[in-house]
């Protein structure tokens, strides 16, 4: 199985003089928390979570150019402050077209904090519904799909991270899979025939043993994975049991918090790798 899960990667610096077909997509090392930025050849940029603080803001000011102060998409997985917190200061410091989150919030004060941010940015909402496909750009090349959570997933008393917003990202022939916290058991996908593969996976909840499990990776089949944690953080992520069912797999590992920033580039037909503390 793990021979069968070792799809074709390139494992290579950044490439330099790529050309505009070239897709990034960044992991930035924000400490313990999730904060991911893509940015697509046509010019759209796409923010996945922000982090625990405004660390985000500067990794974007390294990202982007430092004129450009829009940002196409905004993707919230969840409210937890680990993802949630570096959004705020983006949605104070950048211009905003589209939000994509969940709509459950618990009511604390940076979420009351984000409700207030997102109706002053004037930006276009969106509650994320399984199954939605976007186009990015008007490129078909290009596709964002909702995977998680739906209706009856916020029907039931599930707390934050089982609420997650998954997003699967294409691009050509490749794609990355975005899973906040999820856990793999009650992720909707163990078991179903809607389990997307994709090539790079973003573990969902900083390695924790509760998240990434034998079966999800069987089906997934993942070439290289992000772990987004913080140095020496009191959780213990990654767990060993996941970086040993990675490793089974032999699936390329990497991990902010030994790595540093994390950025995968894609032509839509091959993957690079590069990584900068």
């Amino acid at each position: 199985m793990a021979l069968i899960c070792a799809n074709f990667f390139v494992w290579l610096a950044v490439a330099d003089g790529a050309g505009d077909k070239i897709a990034e997509v960044w992991f930035f090392d924000v400490g313990q928390g999730d904060a991911a930025f893509v940015q697509l050849p046509g010019g759209e940029q796409i923010v996945i979570d922000g982090g625990p603080n405004a660390a985000v803001l500067e990794k974007l000011g390294e990202a982007m150019p430092f004129y450009d102060r829009d940002i196409d998409w905004v993707v919230l997985s969840h409210t937890d402050r680990d993802h949630l917190a570096g959004l705020l200061s983006v949605l104070k410091n950048y211009r905003v077209e589209n939000i994509i989150w969940s709509g459950v919030s618990d009511g604390d004060a940076e979420d009351t904090e984000w409700e207030r941010l997102i109706d002053d940015e004037g930006a276009n909402v969106k509650i994320a519904v399984a199954g939605e496909k976007l186009e990015l750009g008007g490129n078909p090349l290009t596709v964002l799909e909702i995977l998680a959570p739906d209706e009856n997933d916020k029907m039931s008393n599930k707390d934050q991270n089982e609420l997650s917003v998954i997003v699967k990202l294409t691009y050509g022939e490749k794609s990355f899979l975005f899973c906040g916290d999820a856990k793999s058991k009650e992720n909707g996908f163990i078991g179903t025939a809607a389990l997307p593969q994709a090539d790079v996976l973003k573990v969902s909840h900083h390695g924790s043993k509760y998240s990434t499990e034998d079966g999800f990776l069987a089906q997934v089949c993942p070439s290289a994975a992000a772990i987004s944690c913080g140095k020496n953080n009191s959780y213990g992520h990654p767990h060993q049991e996941v970086l040993d069912l990675l490793q089974k797999y032999d699936i390329t590992t990497l991990r902010t918090d030994q790595d540093g920033d994390i950025v995968f580039q894609t032509d839509g037909e091959r993957i690079f790798v590069g990584t900068q503390k």
